[in-house]
């Protein structure tokens, strides 16, 4: 049986159907949208944030025209835990569930392997306390609530390693190490933080200004194409590729049916936090795994 998240990617490619939906939507929800806004413009001072909710309009305006906006800066008690986070709980290769470690025995596991890792998951942070609580900030809340104008609906709390690595060409399309745009719901929002500093050496996040609203490229109803880096210079101007790089905590705001890619990384290994809001959710972008799936590379 095809699943509803199936459906909507092959009736929503197309950017006038999105947006036909989105506004249909977004109408039938209008109350709950306002109700919803009101309450977290009361509680905004609760946000752990250095921002005030007079900067979320322009936030928000930001990313409807470039599909991307930089976020205040990681507050330091999230950034501090979730790093010593990943020393005590295992990553996944390839977010494989039978393919676990910790991250403090690498070097170890790429010997047994006998090859690089390029990327290691982790699962099921959503479930963490600490991750909840960031979810519902009302920074994060105020940002997704006013750009979906619906009330948003947490799709997953993920967070990965991309290592230092020679990936195929292969491996580099599955881990979206090439241009792509992710199709995720009618409408969605990424906040995405560095928990390590991130240079042109250590893959930086890159993203393509505009290309969420201005489609150059010819779309597929098969699957989401991946586009070469020449075409999407040609296409879109060298000008407007925008390369993130900052010190850890560093964040970007992002509608990721923007064109976009992660750049593997040269020399230093990136982690990275991300959250994910939608106006429908959908279990199968959760990430999201069953304790006794897991198992550990001895």
């Amino acid at each position: 049986m095809i699943s509803k998240y199936r459906i909507m990617r092959g009736l929503l490619k197309r950017k006038v159907m999105r947006d036909i939906v989105w506004k249909l939507l977004s109408f039938k929800n209008k109350d709950d949208f306002i109700k919803y806004e009101s309450n977290l413009k009361q509680n905004f001072k609760n946000t752990q944030f250095d921002v005030n909710y007079d900067d979320i309009s322009k936030i928000v305006s930001d990313i409807r025209s470039d599909g991307a906006c930089k976020s205040p800066k990681l507050p330091k008690k999230y950034l501090d835990y979730f790093v010593d986070f990943t020393k005590d709980n295992p990553c996944f290769i390839d977010r494989d569930p039978s393919k676990g470690f910790f991250i403090k025995n690498l070097d170890r596991v790429k010997e047994l392997l006998g090859k690089d890792v390029v990327l290691a998951q982790y699962f099921n942070v959503n479930e963490d306390a600490m991750a909840k609580e960031l979810s519902e900030d009302p920074f994060i809340q105020s940002v997704a609530c006013k750009y979906l104008k619906n009330t948003p609906k947490l799709m997953s709390v993920n967070m990965w390693w991309t290592f230092p690595s020679n990936p195929t060409e292969e491996e580099k399309s599955k881990h979206a190490h090439v241009f792509h745009y992710d199709l995720d719901d009618v409408k969605f929002v990424k906040f995405f933080y560095y928990l390590t500093d991130v240079d042109e050496t250590s893959g930086p996040h890159v993203y393509v200004k505009s290309s969420n609203e201005v489609i150059k490229y010819k779309n597929t109803f098969i699957k989401s194409k991946r586009f070469t880096d020449e075409e999407i210079e040609s296409l879109y101007g060298k000008e407007n590729i925008v390369s993130v790089t900052g010190e850890k905590g560093t964040g970007l705001i992002e509608d990721t049916i923007t064109l976009h890619k992660g750049i593997t990384p040269k020399l230093k290994p990136r982690l990275m936090l991300q959250l994910e809001y939608a106006i429908n959710r959908y279990q199968e972008l959760s990430c999201e795994c069953l304790p006794e799936d897991q198992t550990l590379i001895d």
